[in-house]
């Protein structure tokens, strides 16, 4: 089971939105996909419409309240089950993610979820804080989204420090899946300058194909209390930057071997 922890160094760059749409997108390219949310202002559930702390989840797992199967929530993709953040008491965040962080019910609950499900996509709170690192302790991968903004692009070295030393001291397996560029606004030259800087000054590779622009659609969706997919009957074209970006992470997850002649291939038998 591939586990992807989504995480950046700063809040409002789009993660959430992310983990939600790449988790639909996963679960209707045909992967038995689970969304969890270890963000304790459960702006996941927020984005699927539920009542603020409406559902039980991770909190009640911690605390031995309920059992793993009867919080998993189902959607209307058959692939894709969510499992939001639960129940946490404004008042008693700090308590709550220190039982998360240092306590084995993470890695208890992933290795109950690993016979029956493909890829996690676990939505981590912003910051580099105790939550996030085990979050990466736990995961297989990293995706790293990325604000098109200079802060974010200077600040970026912060987390990729994190992830290597996590590796070096926690979880050798960790790999880096990629960066994916969000919020793109190509009208603004700050936002030009931070995608060039990426292209060209980065490692070949780590930087993934798919671009996430800055577009109100998604903020009419968070309004609606739903992924881009399903915001209305003919999902609007955004939706379609997801199943790009769900393929650029399946391509990374399992690579398959160049063919040695990569020329055009002929319509005709």
């Amino acid at each position: 089971m591939h586990v992807i922890a989504v995480a950046s160094q700063k809040g409002g760059v789009g993660k959430t939105t992310i983990s939600l749409n790449l988790g639909l997108a996963l679960g209707r390219a045909g992967n038995r996909a689970l969304i969890l949310e270890l963000d304790a202002q459960g702006s996941l559930g927020l984005s699927l419409g539920l009542a603020d702390r409406a559902r039980p989840g991770v909190a009640e797992l911690l605390t031995g309240a309920e059992r793993l199967e009867s919080v998993l929530l189902r959607t209307r993709e058959p692939e894709l089950q969510v499992l939001t953040v639960g129940r946490v008491d404004p008042t008693t965040v700090a308590g709550f993610e220190d039982a998360l962080a240092r306590g084995p019910v993470l890695p208890s609950v992933l290795a109950r979820l690993s016979p029956d499900f493909d890829i996690v996509v676990v939505d981590c709170p912003a910051g580099l804080g105790k939550v996030t690192t085990r979050a990466l302790e736990v995961a297989t991968h990293a995706l790293l989204p990325l604000q098109a903004e200079p802060l974010a692009l200077r600040s970026i070295g912060q987390l990729l420090a994190v992830i290597d030393r996590v590796r070096a001291e926690k979880n050798p397996q960790l790999s880096l899946l990629g960066m994916v560029l969000s919020m793109f606004d190509r009208q603004a030259s700050a936002s030009l300058d931070v995608a060039e800087t990426l292209w060209t000054k980065f490692p070949d590779g780590i930087i993934l194909d798919t671009v996430i622009p800055r577009d109100e659609a998604f903020l009419e969706a968070s309004l609606r209390g739903a992924p881009l997919l399903l915001m209305q009957k003919r999902p609007p074209p955004l939706a379609r930057v997801f199943d790009q970006l769900a393929n650029d992470v399946l391509v990374r997850l399992d690579p398959t071997s160049p063919d040695d002649d990569d020329g055009p291939i002929s319509l005709l038998l």
